[in-house]
């Protein structure tokens, strides 16, 4: 797996948490060691989302700040 930078914010770390740990798709088993996870907030809770290169399913989580 690669190594991936850590973030100076809370936000990015959960980001940098994400790609060390969770990067198997649960619908076609793909390890995408390469891929990143993106975020979103709208004030109240972050958004981060991947998107399976190999199947294409979208995996979600939402943390309430």
């Amino acid at each position: 797996m690669a190594t991936k930078h850590r973030g100076v914010t809370a936000l990015d770390r959960m980001r940098s948490r994400l790609e060390r740990v969770d990067m198997e798709c649960s619908a076609c088993g793909y390890e995408d060691d390469g891929g990143r996870w993106r975020s979103t907030t709208d004030g109240s809770r972050v958004h981060y989302s991947h998107i399976c290169p190999r199947c294409g399913r979208v995996r979600k989580r939402t943390y309430t700040l």
